[in-house]
């Protein structure tokens, strides 16, 4: 990635040129022409075609070539097949940026990825960017540049938002909704096919730029994820980040045979990489706007205690449902709250919250009720719902909300609802900053959402604690394996690479006949766990190849006996068996821990309830290495069953302190060793007691050579 700098070519250049420009009415080339001058382009545009003289009046260059002076940026919107040659050009030229619009490259197929190599080359070769191709281009509104190099029909007035589309046909929507809620632009960019300029370009140019303050995102992958990551953590702490990621229901790229690669589907990694960094993750284009309108216009709330004031019963049942449902509280409003409202309230309106002014309250009601809640610092944000009756003016409520509101440093939302003059009054509250919607669950989510960024970005994260641990006797494990070209590690050396990196395993023997087991239950003492162990073994439940809480040596004999005929029939062999003796684990709560490697991600840390229903029950969390304790210590929290590991009905907690600090290690297990593939430690019995929580199980896969995704 080149300096975020190089980017001013594209975002701010001081001359443009259109190739392609045309004289022919509706061309793309010549509507993009008219684009830039119409938004007054701060700099010369040049129109560049092979035979005009004049377009739009402006005098028109056979070639780039033959412009005589300085480009800066290139818009290309010529044939497929001219596309290269125009790109050499521009390189003999001295241009530094271009925006090639034309389509028919890497999306359709093989020969058209081949001449997109070809021309990024170019690009490369001559430390140009490039936007696109297959794009609809770009957008700044910054009065020293007043760049729309677009054939977008609408544009949004100036303001403080970045948008970035991977979809030119979606962007061109975008910016229509933009304009109709009154969003303010700063940049608007339509990466295309990502040749070259992508995502992370876009986001690194921002990082710094005070004229974005919010940004949204439309995509459909992501190029580099590990270096977006970098990125959006930093970024997120100063701006939020707004993101729709198509694609959701798509499983994995391949099969995976451990739990943590069952659970770990395309769409969780995404998940977790967006919660990791804080990104505001929206289900669609719609809910993307709502949130947008909440973060670029409203403070950020400093609690989830949420005032909401209506003249409608009904759609004040609404809001509170959709609060609550979404884990904001509605505090009832203290007596003295109550009776400020009541000053200038009907008296049969009802004001413990939702605070429900009746139909025929006033803009002057609403404007009272408001500021009132708004001073009290019983609740952190509210949302006013007004439905209009025959007697008041909606466009008078809009302006009394706003005159509330000075001063405030508390979010609102308006939910304006019905037809009479709500339209407009919707309208009013836009122009003014102030988030409205059309239905109070819309508002509801929003606030949720502004809640959570707010949570985020108040967290301290500390940097990942670096434990002793026994790297080269673990190094000793997984460098013997992978000479003996095994992809899976033996029971007992999986276990003994945990116990290299500190974590509490139970005691455990191997034997490969009865007298060694026999030996082993002695040593370790009775009540014994006895299991099958070996490459052919995978999980041991569903081939009943586990025995637990044998109680004497009788008993070890008819299991042993048992499992040796399992064994037999599994593998139809009766040699090489393995047998594991383990002791009896007191606990009775279980967890598991993984370890996924995706290729393009990195190293993936899972958590959630343990035993042999995880993958039905999918009560899991995914963070990517490296982990902080609080990254881990919000894993542990965040599943849905935490509640059982800190106890019920009278249970102690577990020891949720070794949990966060098993993450910690197992999170430098994985940068440790690339070459896990994925790991299993399921389960792991935990309880009160640190000294009788133990590790049972584990299974370690390794990148095989032959692995396509290594």
């Amino acid at each position: 990635m080149l300096n975020a700098e190089s980017l001013n070519a594209i975002f701010r250049p001081r001359s443009v040129a259109v190739i392609g420009a045309s004289r022919r009415e509706g061309a793309i080339g010549r509507v993009i022409f008219e684009k830039l001058l119409e938004s007054d382009f701060n700099g010369p545009v040049f129109p560049v075609h092979p035979t005009a003289t004049y377009v739009h009046s402006v005098k028109a260059y056979p070639s780039i070539k033959a412009v005589p002076d300085p480009v800066d940026l290139a818009v290309i919107a010529v044939k497929r097949d001219l596309v290269l040659n125009v790109v050499k050009e521009c390189a003999e030229a001295g241009v530094k940026g271009l925006i090639v619009i034309t389509a028919g490259f890497r999306e359709v197929g093989e020969e058209g990825r081949k001449l997109e190599n070809e021309i990024l080359e170019v690009v490369r070769a001559h430390n140009m960017r490039m936007v696109g191709p297959n794009c609809m281009g770009v957008i700044c509104t910054d009065p020293q540049v007043n760049l729309n190099a677009t054939f977008a029909p609408a544009v949004p007035r100036r303001g403080h938002i970045g948008f970035v589309s991977q979809s030119g046909a979606l962007g061109v929507t975008i910016l229509e909704h933009a304009a109709k809620l009154n969003l303010g632009v700063s940049m608007f960019i339509s990466i295309g096919n990502k040749a070259d300029v992508a995502g992370n370009d876009v986001l690194d140019y921002w990082r710094n730029d005070p004229s974005v303050e919010v940004i949204l995102m439309y995509l459909e992958s992501f190029g580099r994820p590990q270096q977006f990551i970098r990125l959006a953590q930093d970024i997120s702490r100063k701006k939020p980040i707004i993101i729709v990621k198509s694609g959701r229901t798509k499983s994995g790229a391949r099969a995976a045979s451990s739990h943590t690669g069952a659970l770990a589907e395309t769409d969780v990694l995404y998940d977790a990489m967006f919660q990791q960094c804080g990104i505001i993750r929206a289900d669609t284009i719609e809910e993307m706007f709502d949130f947008a309108m909440g973060l670029a216009n409203q403070p950020l709330p400093r609690g989830n205690r949420v005032a909401i004031i209506t003249n409608a019963g009904g759609p004040g049942i609404l809001a509170a449902d959709a609060c609550e449902n979404l884990g904001l509280q509605l505090p009832r409003l203290s007596d003295e709250v109550q009776a400020k409202i009541r000053k200038q309230a009907a008296a049969e309106a009802s004001l413990g919250n939702p605070v429900d002014l009746l139909a025929a309250a006033t803009e002057e009601e609403f404007r009272h009720a408001l500021s009132c809640v708004l001073q009290s610092d019983e609740v952190d944000a509210a949302i006013v719902i007004f439905v209009p009756p025959v007697v008041t003016d909606p466009i008078k409520v809009a302006h009394s909300v706003s005159r509330a509101m000075e001063g405030s440093d508390k979010p609102v939302m308006g939910c304006f609802m019905g037809v009479k003059g709500v339209a407009s009054s919707i309208q009013e509250l836009q122009r003014r900053g102030i988030p409205a919607y059309e239905f109070p669950e819309s508002a509801a989510k929003t606030l949720r959402a502004m809640v959570d960024y707010a949570q985020w970005r108040s967290k301290t994260i500390s940097p990942p604690v670096r434990f002793q641990v026994d790297r080269p006797a673990a190094a000793e494990i997984v460098e013997k394996a992978i000479a003996q070209k095994r992809s899976r590690l033996l029971d007992h050396e999986a276990f003994q690479m945990l116990r290299a990196y500190g974590f509490p395993i139970a005691e455990t023997r191997i034997g490969r006949n009865w007298p060694e087991i026999r030996d082993a239950a002695r040593e370790i003492g009775y009540p014994v766990v006895l299991k099958l162990s070996g490459e052919d073994i995978l999980h041991k439940t569903e081939l009943q190849a586990v025995r637990v809480n044998i109680q004497d040596e009788q008993a070890l004999q008819r299991e042993f006996d048992a499992l040796y005929r399992i064994f037999e029939n599994q593998t139809g062999r009766s040699d090489d068996v393995r047998f594991l003796v383990q002791e009896m684990a007191a606990g009775n709560r279980e967890v598991m821990l993984g370890i996924h490697h995706n290729p393009k991600f990195g190293p993936m840390i899972a958590f959630g309830l343990g035993g042999v229903w995880v993958e039905v029950f999918r009560d899991v969390v995914f963070r990517f290495a490296p982990l902080s304790a609080e990254i881990a210590e919000e894993m542990v929290h965040s599943i849905r069953g935490a509640g059982i590991l800190k106890g019920v009905r009278g249970e102690p907690s577990v020891d949720l302190p070794l949990l966060i600090e098993s993450l910690q290690r197992l999170s430098q297990l994985a940068l440790d060793f690339p070459q896990i593939r994925e790991l299993d430690i399921n389960p792991f019995i935990v309880s009160p007691a640190r000294e009788h929580c133990k590790i049972v199980d584990v299974r370690i896969l390794l990148q095989s050579a032959t692995d396509k995704n290594v």
